[in-house]
C-alpha cells in the first residue's frame, strides 16, 4: 500500500480540491438539468441526440450509443424508446445482425438540438467571471488531473 509523505496541510488541499471538484459537477448538472427541462429532455437524452447528430444521417446501434455516452451506466434503449415517444428519433433492426438496433435521428430532433445550441450560451455564460486564459488553463488542468 502507498502512503503519502506530503505533509497533513498539503493533504488538505487535495481534499480540498476533490470537494471543491465534486460540489462544480453537483452544481452544472443541476444547472444543466435546469435549462434542459425548458425543453423537456433530460442531459442523457440530450447526449444520445448529439451523438446521433455527429453520425451524419448514418445509423448508430445502441450499443455504439452506450460506448460513446458520457454516462456509461445509461440505459439506452430506454432512453432510446422515450425519444422514441417525443418523435425525435427513430429506430429499427439492422438488416445486417437483427441483433442490433439501430437509431436515426430526425428532422425534429436535430430541430430540437438547434435550438437548445441557440441557447447554451446562457450556461457558458456562467463561467465568464474567467478570463480566457483562466479557463483555457483550468480545461488543461481537468484534463491532466482525468489522464
Amino acid at each position: 500500500m502507498k502512503t503519502s509523505t506530503a505533509p497533513a496541510s498539503e493533504k488538505g488541499v487535495w481534499k480540498q480540491l476533490r470537494e471543491n471538484i465534486l460540489e462544480t459537477e453537483v452544481w452544472l448538472r443541476s444547472t444543466l438539468k435546469d435549462f434542459l427541462d425548458d425543453f423537456n429532455i433530460t442531459q442523457q437524452q440530450h447526449s444520445i441526440l448529439r451523438i446521433l447528430k455527429d453520425a451524419n444521417n448514418e445509423p448508430v446501434s445502441t450499443k455504439q450509443i452506450q460506448a460513446l455516452m458520457p454516462d456509461k451506466s445509461s440505459d439506452t434503449s430506454r432512453l432510446v424508446d422515450r425519444l422514441i415517444d417525443k418523435e425525435l428519433v427513430r429506430k429499427r433492426k439492422d438488416p445486417n445482425d437483427g441483433r442490433l438496433v439501430q437509431v436515426f435521428i430526425k428532422y425534429e430532433g436535430l430541430r430540437l438540438l438547434a435550438r437548445i445550441e441557440d441557447r447554451l450560451g446562457e450556461i457558458d455564460r456562467k463561467f465568464e467571471l474567467l478570463s480566457e486564459d483562466e479557463a483555457a488553463q483550468l480545461n488543461l488542468l481537468l484534463e491532466k488531473a482525468r489522464s
